[in-house]
């Protein structure tokens, strides 16, 4: 038993800089702030989706070889969903390399009618915001490298014969004759299906590049300097007559990748040529009928390579934005010229992610920083603007939650996986991982801001860093092969897949006690209790007369929480929820022993 150690333990300087920042924030809004986040997005419950990962609801629409590689033939299939992981086709096989060489290549044919049949999985999961990776047709799994940005790619969609009569009518550069292709018009259906289901659906977007299969870049190929798109791009050097034999053709690239082409950049942060492209294919998505309703379109914009283009840029495309739906959402880095001005209406960082790590996995942060740091960066948002930022753990670029927590001495996002050597742990994690993922999934249920789960996390999916982490979705209908490979000390590992329903009912208790309590989606924030050396950590959320108190224990021992309940009386009965346990109020507030590593939500019967 551990008493009397609640107050004595808390830093006083400490409290006087949390209540110091805490009036400064409800006073202050963020520099150079323009406009407060769209209402909606605040105490968002957002869920990512890479859409060929999630679910192949139409294998018609599959791809082959020849859409995938059409320069040269070789063999491929799409991948078994059901297949370990880390086992080689025998195409793959044939075409040598390594695993992970060939994992990049991979397709699994998830698609949008898979989407459309799992929105009532989403909605009975209690998530209320889409996050989609890249829809745009390009030949990658990913499509991050698009060939188009005014058209739906046909194996996430459908393809009808027409379609070729509508593409060859088309003049790229003239929205005006555009036509809707069968894929085209299904995502706009299933748009429709997500917002009838309560759903905001959010696009993933990257003005600044294509790929090397986009259209204006494929007549650079073959025209070089005589394309009509030539001041589109940034070329370096133009391809020589004189040597058939050889290619000097060289260009700008983002993260000099040959494979992602990027705009030319003037003065006004982007050519006119690709500018134009990009606001009317943005305005074709987020206005489908171009009727000036947007409501039939989607509801905002992801960008993750913001730092590519200048802030001039960004505040055309985000006033564009504006004006097509005031109600859109624009989600980006921050960005480094800015003169800390917010340009986005939510800033996409890492710094959750990080900060929960440091503290419940690395034990490296004491509770005192740790709440002094995320203090910090509410501050830098207006008071009705902090309800909408993400609370991102993992993605699609980090390794995943469980693996975290099964490697939780590995710093966050550190370049690790399974077969580099480095040790790193690739299994099913063990019961102390998922202990951990407990505690951290409470933490980001319960703090302010909107959380986002990454597809799959809920399912139990585990997974080192990308591509790793774009497992296919584990549904519990389906049959798995084991996942087999070799650990760190040679010997052969194998771990059955299956949905993990344990950790399904946790992910759903934790967001249906959220879309309850007003407290958890919009309500202030007080802390309660740190203590730094058994790395206690208490909070309040309150909202009216609603209040929530979470407790976090991220020690390694068990520990006794001793700490006033603010506006709950002596004698008042106090919830345990995820426990289905209850208390009773004492005078001086509550007393109970908490395991180690694990977390209590207390909602009082008032």
């Amino acid at each position: 038993m551990y008493r009397g150690f609640g107050v004595k333990r808390i830093a006083v300087l400490t409290l006087l800089y949390l209540a110091f920042a805490a009036a400064g924030h409800a006073q202050t809004p963020g520099k150079g702030d323009k406009r407060e986040v769209p209402a909606w997005t605040r105490g968002v419950v957002w869920y990512r989706i890479v859409i060929d990962r999630f679910c192949n609801g139409d294998p018609s629409n599959d791809p082959v070889a020849e859409d995938i590689f059409p320069e040269e033939p070789r063999p491929w299939t799409v991948s078994r969903w059901t297949a370990n992981w880390y086992e080689l086709s025998a195409e793959e096989r044939a075409a040598g390399g390594s695993f992970y060489e060939n994992a990049f290549l991979r397709h699994y044919g998830g698609d949008l009618e898979g989407l459309r049949l799992k929105l009532g999985y989403l909605k009975s999961l209690g998530v209320t915001g889409l996050v989609l990776t890249p829809v745009f047709e390009s030949h990658s799994a990913h499509k991050y490298d698009a060939d188009s940005y005014h058209h739906i790619d046909p194996h996430l969609g459908h393809r009808e014969a027409s379609d070729t009569a509508i593409l060859n009518k088309e003049n790229p550069t003239d929205p005006l004759t555009w036509g809707w292709t069968a894929s085209d018009r299904f995502f706009i259906e299933v748009l429709r299906a997500a917002h009838d289901s309560g759903f905001k659906v959010v696009l993933d977007i990257q003005p600044a590049h294509v790929g090397v299969n986009f259209w204006a870049f494929r007549d650079v190929l073959r025209n070089q300097e005589k394309s009509p798109y030539a001041d589109w791009f940034t070329i370096l050097e133009w391809d020589r007559p004189e040597t058939p034999f050889k290619s000097e053709f060289s260009y700008r690239a983002l993260w000099d990748l040959p494979a992602f082409p990027l705009f030319r950049k003037d003065s006004l942060g982007l050519a006119k040529g690709p500018r134009d492209y990009v606001f009317a294919s943005v305005k074709r998505w987020m206005d489908p009928n171009g009727d000036g309703d947007p409501s039939d379109g989607v509801d905002g914009w992801w960008v993750e390579t913001a730092g590519a283009l200048p802030v001039i840029f960004w505040d055309q495309w985000v006033d564009f934005v504006k004006r097509t739906n005031p109600d859109a959402v624009v989600i980006g880095a921050p960005l480094k010229d800015a003169s800390n001005k917010r340009v986005f209406d939510i800033e996409e960082t890492d710094l959750f992610g990080k900060l929960v790590s440091r503290f419940m996995l690395n034990r490296k942060m004491t509770p005192t920083r740790f709440e002094a740091e995320l203090s910090a960066s509410r501050m830098k948002y207006p008071i009705n603007d902090v309800d909408a930022q993400m609370l991102v753990i993992d993605n699609h670029e980090t390794d995943r939650i469980a693996s975290m927590c099964l490697n939780r001495n590995v710093l966050y996002d550190a370049d690790n996986s399974p077969m580099d050597g480095s040790g790193y742990r690739a299994g099913k994690p063990d019961e102390a991982a998922r202990r951990l993922q407990k505690l951290v999934t409470v933490f980001q249920m319960t703090y302010t801001g909107s959380p986002l789960i990454f597809y799959g996390d809920e399912a139990g999916m585990w997974g080192g860093d990308d591509p790793d982490c774009r497992k296919p979705m584990v549904w519990p209908d389906s049959v798995y092969d084991d996942e087999e490979f070799t650990g760190p000390d040679g010997e052969t590992v194998r771990c059955a897949v299956v949905f993990d329903s344990a950790v399904y009912a946790w992910y759903r208790a934790l967001l249906s006690l959220r879309s309850r309590h007003i407290a958890l989606k919009v309500g202030s924030q007080t802390t309660l209790l740190l203590d730094d050396e058994h790395l206690l950590f208490a909070y309040m959320r309150e909202a009216g007369a609603d209040r929530v108190f979470v407790l976090l224990n991220a020690g390694d021992k068990p520990a006794e929480f001793r700490f006033p309940l603010p506006g709950v009386p002596e004698g008042l009965c106090v919830d345990a929820p995820l426990q289905n346990l209850a208390f009773y109020a004492e005078r001086n507030g509550i007393a109970l022993v908490l395991p180690p590593e694990t977390a209590v939500v207390l909602v009082p019967r008032f």
